[in-house]
């Protein structure tokens, strides 16, 4: 019974091997189509700073293409267009361009997406747009990838890296550049480097780890891409970790439920429990949030041959390479030719078993072509960043020099103004004290010539009378000059209280400036 029943699952998955990939991925029960946020999109064209909208247009145009169901795609751009035109947006036949590059690669017609991502770095090449080239660059080296032509790839993953030189100092985050680095592991672990995928992974986690925002954005991508590496590497424990860690709820992205899954039956693959693994790939692709892509059937093929189901495994791997899809490069067509030679030399047959071996071989030959011009071109990155680290450090202690030139030019100034000011106070405090010691003397002449010259006719007058033997006739005849000196002493006393009051006033005045 049980024997049977092992037979009746094998049939039903080696039917549901045959199934087109497109047919699946139709099978899928499609989301509601998201509607354009004409409000933010207004905003955002309506936005002065150029730098900042260039941003937002790129971010705001692949949420929504991204999460558009196929048959809506093309009136999604239509829509985008028409604001763009509406609005006069700068460079907006680039945008056009892009978008539909991008419209493309989300239908893996990857050819035409490369076209269009071209096309839009034309017409902004001329342009002192670097904030445009780096987001073009970048997407084109992403397309190349999963073309496999990874010698292009990483030459655009490396004029993005210079175009990001030039606007570091208007980048209010490290996205881009986490981004870029993002893109970046994706090759490097495409092409087995597994150790400079994970440096550029880690490097975008270390770019994020102050900005959490875009980290929630990209931490599911960042995981997703460390379990690829793991998974190729054959390290179960690190592969378990990070597949925990994509069920974590702080994790984003509209491929989460796919990455999930695939790592989920990465397990199975590793732990060689085959036939779960089986169950679980024909399982996704039929779930309603499944992102669809090829390398489900290629993992599937390889569970099939592990598990000995040569003729399901012969199936699948025949019609990938049958395929005319723009993912079948030489890294992909080497592993399929090697699977169907051992097919072959397990079923027998020697000379398929040649002739696929043989394929394969030339097949990795191109690979390893391409690999050792990858490694030339990711020296030159390493040298470029480098180079920009170099020229960053010298723009910063040329800033630095310049702050301590200005300090010491202040400190100077500062020093020139306080002896100025002391020797002010100091000259002011000396006219002062002779100013003082001119009024001190002054009152002490008054004093000791003319109080003391009236004050001494008065007391002459005054002995006279004293020592007079007829003191009304004598009182008469010196009463004019007793009047005299005594109005003259009023006077002389008058002007030395004035004198002294204009002093009292003056020592008010310099105690309410300090």
């Amino acid at each position: 019974m049980f024997r049977k029943l092992l037979i009746l699952i094998s049939c039903v998955a080696l039917c549901l091997s045959f199934v087109p990939f497109r047919v699946l991925a139709d099978s899928n029960v499609q989301k509601p189509q998201p509607k354009i946020n004409q409000d933010t999109l207004v905003d955002i064209l309506q936005q002065k700073d150029l730098f900042l909208k260039q941003r937002r247009v790129i971010i705001f145009v692949k949420n929504y293409i991204s999460a558009s169901q196929p048959d809506k795609v093309q009136a999604v751009q239509d829509t985008f267009n028409r604001f763009f035109n509406q609005y006069d947006l700068h460079n907006k036949a680039a945008y056009a361009s892009f978008m539909k590059g991008f419209a493309y690669y989300k239908q893996h017609k990857l050819k035409d997406a490369e076209i269009e991502m071209a096309k839009a770095i034309q017409k902004v090449e001329d342009d002192d747009e670097p904030i445009l080239l780096v987001q073009f660059f970048s997407h084109l080296g992403f397309i190349q990838t999963d073309e496999g032509d990874f010698i292009g790839a990483i030459y655009n993953y490396r004029r993005a890296t210079k175009e990001i030189a030039n606007v570091k100092f208007d980048l209010k985050d490290n996205r881009i550049l986490a981004s870029l680095n993002i893109n970046l592991s994706d090759l490097y672990y495409k092409t087995g480097l597994y150790a400079e995928s994970l440096n550029s992974l880690n490097r975008a986690m270390t770019l994020l780890k102050d900005d959490k925002v875009n980290l929630e954005r990209l931490l599911a991508t960042i995981y997703y891409n460390k379990s690829e590496n793991f998974f190729r590497k054959g390290d179960y424990d690190s592969l378990q970790y990070f597949n925990r860690r994509l069920h974590d709820p702080e994790n984003k992205n509209y491929k989460l439920f796919t990455y999930q899954q695939r790592t989920g039956y990465y397990l199975s693959l590793l732990r060689k429990n085959y036939s779960r693994a089986i169950e679980q790939i024909t399982t996704l692709k039929l779930q309603k949030d499944y992102v669809p892509s090829e390398l489900e059937d290629q993992n599937l093929a390889d569970a099939y041959y592990a598990s000995g189901q040569l003729d399901s495994a012969k199936a699948i791997t025949n019609r990938l390479l049958a395929t005319s899809t723009d993912n079948n490069h030489p890294e992909i067509k080497y592993h399929l030719f090697e699977t169907l030679a051992w097919i072959a030399e397990r079923q027998g047959d020697t000379k398929t078993a040649a002739i696929n071996y043989k394929l394969s071989l030339e097949q990795s030959q191109q690979n390893a072509s391409r690999l050792m011009q990858v490694g030339d071109i990711s020296s030159q990155i390493k040298l470029d960043e480098t180079e920009n680290s170099y020229n960053q450090k010298t723009e910063v202690y040329e800033r630095e020099r310049l702050w301590l030139l200005f300090i010491v030019l202040v400190s100077a100034l500062s020093i020139v103004a306080i002896a100025l000011f002391y020797r002010n106070v100091k000259q002011k405090r000396h006219y002062e004290k002779l100013l003082y010691t001119a009024q001190r003397e002054e009152l002490a002449f008054i004093n000791s010539h003319e109080v003391r010259k009236h004050v001494t006719n008065i007391l002459g007058v005054v002995d006279v009378l004293k020592h007079s033997e007829n003191k009304l006739a004598d009182y008469q005849l010196s009463e004019r000059y007793l009047v005299e000196s005594a109005e003259h002493l009023d006077k002389v006393i008058i002007n030395i209280s004035e004198k002294l009051h204009q002093q009292e006033m003056d020592a008010d005045k310099k105690g309410n400036d300090k």
